[in-house]
């Protein structure tokens, strides 16, 4: 065998080895969680739920898992709690609650998670507070609605609405993280009722 095919053969062998490790690292690093972080043990009340529907249960399981991966791995930035209604309809609270920013990307993973392709119906809603990201006069303090059009092309965002039907673009790019539009792209409409979720079953993710 030729020195050259050598060379070839232990060049394409490296570049496989790199290329398993790099994997490796990624798939470990995925599944990463703090190591000094606890999960917390004492309930945080707040109002944030999201409503998913038209979509099958283990597709909903894996993308939220995907997301706790992505989020959870230097504290526990969000403990999502899925609720199955039906067969195709789910509930996601957040009992330790989650800041305004992370719900916001919450809401937008369900809809574009990664290598998950589904096209279900989500609306979540919240009250908004002064120390939220984002915030101006109209949105501050107020209950909101959030979702993303079934047209949406950019995949970086989600549209807010409030109660009182004045609608934002919340872009998660710099110098877009807020957009007022001169008609809400969904009519605000009240959220489900958390005593309706009681004796359903539940998983919790970390």
């Amino acid at each position: 065998m030729e020195i050259k095919t050598l060379f070839i053969i232990g060049g394409v062998l490296v570049v496989a080895f790199i290329l398993k490790s790099c994997i490796s690292n990624n798939n470990s690093k995925n599944e990463s969680r703090p190591k000094n972080a606890e999960i917390p043990t004492e309930k945080i009340q707040n109002d944030k739920i999201v409503l998913i529907e038209n979509i099958n249960l283990n597709d909903l399981k894996s993308a939220i898992q995907k997301f706790c991966n992505n989020y959870n791995q230097e504290d526990f930035r969000a403990l999502p709690l899925l609720t199955i209604l039906s067969e195709n309809k789910f509930v996601v609270t957040f009992p330790y609650d989650t800041d305004f920013a992370t719900y916001c990307y919450f809401v937008n993973y369900m809809y574009y998670p990664n290598d998950i392709f589904y096209k279900p119906t989500i609306k979540a809603w919240t009250s908004t507070k002064q120390n939220d990201d984002w915030m101006t006069n109209e949105i501050v303090n107020k209950k909101v609605m959030l979702f993303i059009p079934a047209d949406d092309k950019d995949y970086d965002n989600v549209y807010l609405t409030t109660s009182e039907n004045i609608g934002y673009k919340m872009g998660f790019a710099m110098g877009e993280e807020k957009q007022k539009l001169n008609n809400p792209r969904q009519t605000y409409v009240e959220p489900i009722k958390l005593e309706d979720l009681k004796g359903r079953e539940e998983i919790q993710y970390k």
